[in-house]
């Protein structure tokens, strides 16, 4: 009988040049999550603080800066991820790989922050209509005229009514988070990844 020769079948985790490279969910994991739960309690904090605020008539006041801060913050959660793949398994990766740990953590950090979304609406199901509220009257303190007043009031409303659903926070949050973070994978893949010699 003869003996058939045994077929090579490719792991999941095969580099491009044939060596084998370890799987990157962990640092995906625990990079998506922790900016994930900070992304949504700088989201929280800053949704309170416009709820609490005083309305001043401007358009930008500094509680809105919070919740630019937290989407700046999320950004830095792919560097983070390659910072932790590469020191992990002591090895080099390609500005491709990079992007891809980057992007999947997007995802991840736009999915924990949308899930603790949800779960806060269960917490505090009013916090929506305190923020439209608090929304509304910092614009009726604006001086400009009413129509237009009236025009800006309402595009807000609706505008904060619907970034409350699952569907569009997954529609926003995915490519925002995913592509800052593509580009933050990147150059953590740059910066950290050990020198060839």
């Amino acid at each position: 009988m003869e003996e058939l020769p045994r077929q090579e079948f490719d792991s999941p985790y095969q580099g491009t040049d044939g060596s084998s490279e370890p799987s990157y969910w962990t640092s995906v994991t625990m990079a998506g999550v922790l900016f994930g739960i900070v992304a949504f309690i700088l989201s929280l904090v800053s949704s309170y603080a416009i709820i609490n605020s005083e309305p001043t008539g401007t358009i930008f006041s500094p509680t809105q800066l919070l919740g630019t801060l937290a989407c700046l913050l999320g950004a830095f959660g792919g560097m983070v991820a390659t910072w932790h793949y590469i020191r992990e398994f002591d090895l080099s990766i390609k500005l491709g790989r990079g992007a891809l740990i980057g992007f999947l953590t997007g995802v991840c950090i736009a999915i924990v922050s949308v899930v603790l979304n949800q779960v806060w609406q269960f917490v505090d199901p009013d916090m929506t209509q305190k923020v439209i509220e608090s929304t509304i009257a910092n614009m009726e303190a604006m001086d400009m005229p009413e129509a237009q007043k009236q025009q800006m009031i309402d595009a807000t409303a609706e505008s904060v009514r619907d970034q409350t659903s699952i569907g569009s926070q997954l529609l926003w949050g995915v490519p925002l988070y995913g592509i800052l973070n593509l580009f933050t994978g990147m150059i953590g893949a740059k910066i950290f990844s050990k020198q060839q010699a």
